[in-house]
């Protein structure tokens, strides 16, 4: 973790510490049961499809996460990274929107 994860709430801070160790399944816990995450143009729902979205991703692209910076708007936090991998214009900026309750991710949306 640096100084950037140690603001994080704790459920995206999970969530990026379980993307780095490449722990699936511990990501999908970071979700609330019926959690939805919105990336390239679709959407996933449930624990099952998103741990599976992020090992396939993982797998396609071979990327590394760093947290820029981390804002709140309108309840939601905007986290922004710079994403490496193997694909065209790497790195990107992405901006990552999370949208919390009850200790969990109720919602991520990649843009």
């Amino acid at each position: 973790m640096n100084a950037m994860t140690d603001r994080l709430p704790e459920p995206i801070a999970a969530y990026y510490a379980a993307e780095k160790a490449d722990d699936f399944e511990a990501l999908a816990l970071c979700f609330a049961v019926d959690a939805t995450v919105r990336d390239e143009g679709a959407v996933r729902t449930g624990r099952a499809a998103i741990a599976a979205w992020k090992a396939e991703n993982k797998a396609r692209y071979r990327y590394e996460t760093e947290v820029i910076d981390i804002r709140e708007q309108d309840g939601a936090y905007l986290v922004s990274t710079r994403v490496s991998g193997s694909f065209p214009n790497s790195p990107v900026l992405l901006t990552q929107r999370f949208e919390l309750a009850d200790g969990e991710i109720r919602s991520l949306e990649i843009a």
